[in-house]
């Protein structure tokens, strides 16, 4: 190697410097300089220096040659891959991890661990059989196999609906919570509860417990639920019994029996029974009646082994095929509602098709077909019932009974016509005895009967109703009605009337009046008119009186009145609102008027005030009524002391 260090050099100080037991002794240290040294950016480029350099080996000073040649680098080396034990480090962490979670949940789920709620027993033990109504004994466990205890438990029973308690002043049971507070690692609870059971017969019904409890050093609330007691209930202490027809049609009266019957080995006191109606159904009367509403009934007392029948009348309304459902309920009553049934001991109902009428029975009431017919007061009226055989098949022996009802009626309303009116039991028949025609009736074939009806005029609010029924032999299907193949009804309402009255006058109640009697021509004569309004039999409501004032007549602006005044001094028109009026009351307006008559009503009596009118509406019926009264001239009453002719004009 030119000018520098031998190769013979080179592999002494290798040898020294990787040999452990070389002693190197000291070093000569080398001052530091000031000369500057070019180092070149290129690995290719020649170098030229004038720096001596040291040998820091061997502390020999040799002078730098004055050129250097710089030799093209080797290839360049390999880099040693870096070390990768970090990975290798993170990777036996997590299988260390996964390994100690497994075995951590092996440990919990064999019960090694401190608490869980699989270790927590609750069990409900109870007949798996009770009659309705009887008292049902139960036991309820808890089992706490941990080994911590458990705090501030709480049982909680829930019971199914219909469930009461035991006692003299029972109440309805949904569930209960019973404190229990600490149970100790292997510690049993064992409780005992009673509760009487409502239900229908052959019902399953179930009763549940759940623990609710805590643990040390948690504030969360844990649950454990039992598996349900499941029983039957094997007997009802009550019966329902349901008797109707199945197939009715639309507008027929139905008949339907309910028959209570007790199977309870003591009396039941204060039973309810309950009706549920659909649309479409209206409740006419029952036998005995409501003690609420329409659909309500009460039992007071029901030995065992005996009944009580209700007899339920109604109307049935709809389309042809469409079907109804009338439900019934029966059982002690709620606590808190003695109309409501509690507990429910007996469910049943019956069932209405409604098909194509057999007869197309109608009644006209002075020809008008309608449900109901507003009639004018005191009219007697003309009863039509025309009957139609709509079936295919002919029909024998038809008899037709119209049973007449409301307050417009009595013993000597009814005109039998052609009928046989039978006082003893308010009805019209009509059967082949006295109407040779019904003994057959053809498919499509027609029968017209008629009556009249005289109201009672002393009633109020008067109205009558007719309900028709037809009977007749004829193919009975099963399930259907034999005999009964007919019926209509209709009502008749008595509209009221009502009446105005006027009359002029002087100095009436606080009003003054002053002015010639006759008037004279140039001269202002005062005059006090009065209205009164009356209703007849029925309340009126919304009645109003107006009129107006002729153009030589002043409105003064003074009067007194049962209601509200409105004057128009444009159109010079009077509105007064009456408002109601009572069966036979009466309302009355008087107001103050003058007049200064003019030479062209010398020998005439001139008008006050012109015609009136009054309109209100019948409360009852929702008619409006209507009347009019003449105009109101000065021309006073005879009665009231004055000369007759005083309303003539005089010069």
């Amino acid at each position: 190697m030119k000018d520098g260090y031998s190769q013979e050099q080179i592999d002494e100080m290798r040898k020294r410097l990787y040999d452990r037991g070389a002693n190197l002794g000291e070093s000569v240290r080398h001052k530091l300089t000031d000369v500057k040294i070019d180092v070149s950016r290129d690995w290719a480029a020649n170098t030229k220096t004038t720096t001596k350099v040291s040998d820091l080996r061997e502390g020999v000073v040799a002078e730098s040659v004055p050129e250097v040649l710089v030799v093209e680098p080797k290839a360049e080396e390999k880099k040693p891959k870096k070390r990768r034990y970090r990975s290798f480090v993170l990777i036996g962490s997590i299988i260390i991890f996964v390994l100690v979670a497994g075995i951590s949940s092996l440990f919990l789920y064999f019960g090694g661990n401190q608490i869980s709620s699989e270790n927590i027993k609750v069990a409900v033990q109870g007949p798996f059989s009770i009659g309705g109504g009887e008292v049902m004994s139960l036991q309820v466990g808890v089992t706490n196999q941990n080994t911590v205890p458990i705090e501030s438990a709480t049982l909680i029973v829930k019971y199914p609906p219909g469930t009461r308690s035991v006692g003299d002043s029972p109440k309805n049971l949904f569930e209960e919570r019973i404190p229990i507070d600490d149970i100790q690692p292997g510690g049993v609870e064992n409780m005992s509860f009673q509760a009487v059971i409502f239900g229908e017969e052959n019902t399953e019904k179930n009763i549940t417990a759940t623990i609710e409890y805590r643990i040390q050093g948690s504030n969360g609330t844990f649950y454990k639920e039992s598996d349900p007691l499941v029983f039957r209930i094997s007997s009802s202490p009550l019966v329902i019994q349901v008797e109707s027809v199945n197939k009715v049609a639309s507008g027929q009266i139905i008949d339907v029996d309910l028959k209570i019957v007790s199977n309870a080995p003591s009396v039941l006191n204060d039973v309810l029974i309950s009706a549920s109606y659909p649309n479409g159904f209206t409740f006419e009367k029952s036998e005995p009646e409501p003690v609420f509403g329409k659909n309500v009934w009460k039992i007071k007392e029901l030995k065992p082994d005996s009944s009580e029948t209700i007899k339920l009348k109604g109307v049935i309304s709809g389309q042809n095929e469409e079907t109804f459902r009338i439900n019934f309920s029966a059982g002690p009553a709620e606590p808190d509602n003695q109309y409501i049934v509690g507990s429910v001991l007996a469910e049943a109902s019956a069932n209405f098709t409604i098909e194509k009428p057999f007869l197309d029975v109608s009644v006209a009431i002075n020809g008008k077909k309608d449900k109901v017919v507003v009639l004018p007061e005191s009219t007697k009226p003309n009863i039509t019932v025309d009957i139609k055989n709509t079936l295919d098949e002919t029909i024998y022996d038809m008899v037709v009974e119209v049973v007449p009802g409301g307050n417009a009626l009595d013993g000597d309303s009814i005109g039998g016509g052609s009928g046989f009116y039978d006082s003893n039991t308010g009805t019209i028949r009509w059967e082949v005895s006295n109407n040779k025609t019904f003994s057959q009736v053809i498919p499509g074939d027609s029968r017209s009967l008629s009556f009249s009806v005289e109201p009672n005029s002393d009633k109020t609010t008067s109205s009558f109703d007719l309900v028709v029924n037809v009977y007749a032999r004829r193919v009975a299907e099963s399930s259907a009605a034999e005999t009964l193949i007919g019926t209509a009804r209709s009502e008749g309402k008595y509209s009221s009337s009502v009446s105005l009255g006027r009359q002029a006058g002087r100095n009436v109640g606080k009003f003054t009046d002053t002015g010639p009697i006759p008037p004279k021509v140039g001269e202002t004569t005062t005059y006090s008119v009065t209205l009164i309004a009356e209703a007849g039999a029925n309340d009126m409501t919304s009645a109003v009186v107006e009129t107006s004032l002729p153009l030589y007549v002043e409105w003064l602006d003074r009067y007194e009145a049962e209601g509200s005044v409105t004057y128009n001094s444009v159109a010079k028109k009077i509105q007064w609102a009456v408002g109601d009026i009572p069966t036979g009351g009466k309302k009355e307006l008087t107001f103050q008027i003058s007049i200064q008559p003019s030479i062209s009503q010398v020998g005439q009596i001139p008008v006050l005030v012109n015609g009136q009118t009054i309109r209100a509406n019948d409360r009852f019926t929702g008619e409006l009524l209507q009347d009019r009264a003449s105009a109101v001239t000065n021309e006073l009453s005879t009665e009231m002391g004055f000369s007759k002719g005083n309303g003539t004009v005089e010069q």
